[in-house]
């Protein structure tokens, strides 16, 4: 019974997510970079749900972004160490972030990651995060449409995300930062 246990164990640890820690310094939040009516700001988020339990079959939205809480969540952390070379990874969930579409108006889905033009994006140097297929595209925060969530204090507020053109006049809705804790 003991060999079986031990067994298990290890089983378990293979096929559980990649081990979280909220304080992990490779983890950073995707916010942009005003706050627009929410001095909280807006990170990119794991639609449909919070933490450990967000259904990545959802895709990204913007959302009020955690960091006030003194930790990252699992459907906000980024991997940073892969920013750099074009990957949006959230390693909870070992997913990354992937355009539906390499069009305006396409949405930010989360899939398996893959060497692929939907899944490599560029942090540009004014905050702009572009496909490398496609400069012209810029990850865009809706400036019309938003909703309040059941929870925070003051409620958490989401929008949608989506890729439009690069515009300098849509900076407050396309400039992005890296945030650590």
């Amino acid at each position: 019974m003991k060999k079986f246990l031990t067994k298990s164990a290890v089983l378990l640890a293979v096929i559980s997510p990649i081990a979280y820690s909220a304080d992990n310094a490779n983890l950073a939040e995707v916010m942009l970079s005003s706050p627009l009516d929410d001095s909280r700001g807006y990170c990119l988020d794991i639609a449909g749900g919070k933490g450990a339990n967000a259904p990545v079959e959802r895709g990204l939205q913007a959302h009020t972004c955690y960091n006030y809480t003194g930790e990252i969540l699992e459907d906000q952390g980024f991997e940073v160490s892969l920013i750099s070379s074009g990957s949006f990874k959230i390693s909870y969930f070992d997913v990354c972030m992937s355009a539906s579409a390499i069009e305006a108006g396409a949405s930010l889905d989360l899939e398996e990651c893959k060497a692929s033009d939907n899944q490599s994006f560029s942090l540009k140097g004014n905050g702009q995060i572009s496909p490398n297929s496609n400069p012209s595209l810029c990850i865009t925060v809706d400036s019309e449409n938003k909703r309040e969530g059941r929870g925070g204090s003051p409620v958490h507020v989401m929008r949608p995300v989506s890729l439009q053109l690069c515009d300098n006049s849509e900076s407050d809705y396309q400039h992005w930062i890296i945030k650590s804790l």
